[in-house]
């Protein structure tokens, strides 16, 4: 594992964990996402090869994702990253939202600024500390792949980013079916190939914290 980047006491640390949402806690007070993240998180199947790596993923790993309750990407990603935090009885995930307090695990991580630039880091952001809660790495907010697919839909839809920013009921009407219709695309792109595409992501990530004899264990 990589060096830690802070020196703070272990418990101390883990305060940034235990004072987070658990993903059930997160669907209680989302109530209007909630059965889409449900829905999602039935649809999605990791492949045999990346669930394998993770079931036998030898080292304990804390996962903290920040999230924005209004992102298309936070509501198709999360729950992939749900299943994968699942899949090892050696991961543990939280959630933490965009609103929330960032102070204790901005703390923790010395190469984001999470008090005062949260707004330029997009999200959904996974960040992943080991079992001494020493920051490891990061990954976010979508798979590399889903960057073709997105371009060409604001390509598209150049209208978009006008919408979001405009205050009219009328434009504000337009935008909400706009963010209906990506999110609905998004989700059939994930479910054709971006899903298994962000589980590989990962995987590759998870597998540079390991050493050659862990890797070949």
């Amino acid at each position: 594992m990589q060096p830690g980047v802070k020196t703070l006491p272990v418990q101390q640390k883990a305060v940034a964990f235990t004072s987070s949402l658990t993903l059930q806690e997160f669907l209680e007070l989302s109530p209007a996402v909630a059965p889409f993240l449900k829905q999602r998180y039935q649809e999605i199947r990791l492949p045999l090869a990346d669930q394998t790596f993770f079931v036998s993923y030898p080292d304990v790993l804390n996962f903290i994702v920040l999230v924005n309750e209004e992102s298309p990407d936070t509501w198709v990603v999360l729950p992939i990253l749900a299943r994968i935090a699942r899949s090892s009885p050696r991961f543990t995930m939280r959630l933490l939202r965009d609103s929330d307090n960032l102070a204790q695990v901005a703390a923790l991580v010395d190469e984001l600024d999470l008090t005062t630039n949260l707004a330029e880091i997009d999200l959904p952001l996974l960040l992943i500390f080991d079992e001494d809660w020493n920051f490891q790495g990061q990954w976010g907010p979508h798979p590399q792949e889903a960057e073709r697919y997105l371009e060409e839909w604001f390509e598209d839809h150049p209208e978009y980013e006008t919408l979001a920013e405009a205050d009219t009921p009328y434009d504000q009407e337009n935008y909400a079916a706009l963010l209906e219709e990506l999110t609905q695309e998004m989700r059939v792109w994930y479910n054709t190939d971006l899903n298994q595409a962000c589980a590989q992501e990962v995987h590759e990530l998870l597998a540079s914290f390991l050493d050659e004899t862990e890797l070949e264990e």
